[in-house]
């Protein structure tokens, strides 16, 4: 910016000495000495040279301006992407919420809802009746169930196909509260289950 006021004042500065030659000029009008001119030389007048030597100073100004407004624009783009990226990264760090904290030790969460974590149970903490096979588990939710704790466990045989289903359920529970399912079942062949659902409604 600083050069294109420097350039801008040198074109007054030029125009006012052209000016002054001008009237200098016509002021000896009548002693002029005879001009010597050139075969093949095309003779331009004054106001030609002068209109010449604006217009090249005008495209000169005029190729100064497009470079500073490309200039500023590439600067101006540069800072909005610079301001765009910083505003998205936050200066603190990010802390995520453990959702898992309110699990008893020995509980695993359920992965289908986070408000209930589950066990198997120890097999002094059932019992079998009447020659059944059966397992069960120890359900805890962190908010309770209003109307309706369910489970449910496939069957399996020794070669892991499922053959059959069981399950069991309690009308309500409250936070935090055990409550214990055991499934029965008359599958001889019967080896080992899986859980496979468990809804708190």
């Amino acid at each position: 910016m600083k050069k294109l006021i420097q350039l801008l004042r040198l074109d007054k500065l030029i125009e006012r000495q052209l000016e002054l030659g001008k009237i200098e000029r016509e002021k000896l009008a009548g002693s002029e000495p005879s001009q010597t001119v050139i075969a093949n030389q095309t003779v331009r007048s004054e106001e030609e040279i002068i209109l010449k030597y604006r217009a090249k100073k005008r495209e000169k100004r005029r190729n100064i301006m497009i470079g500073l407004v490309a200039v500023f624009t590439i600067f101006y783009v540069l800072g909005s992407n610079s301001d765009s990226n910083d505003s998205s990264k936050s200066p603190y760090p990010v802390i995520e919420e453990d959702l898992t904290g309110w699990i008893p030790v020995g509980f695993d969460s359920w992965p289908d809802d986070p408000n209930v974590a589950w066990r198997w149970l120890e097999s002094n903490e059932y019992k079998c009746t009447n020659d059944r096979s059966c397992t069960g588990i120890m359900v805890v939710t962190k908010n309770g169930c209003n109307r309706n704790l369910y489970a449910e466990v496939s069957i399996l045989d020794k070669n892991k196909v499922q053959i059959g289903y069981t399950n069991d359920s309690v009308s309500s529970s409250l936070s935090m509260e055990e409550s214990k399912l055991v499934f029965n079942t008359y599958e001889e062949d019967a080896d080992t289950v899986r859980v496979s659902k468990i809804s708190c409604y």
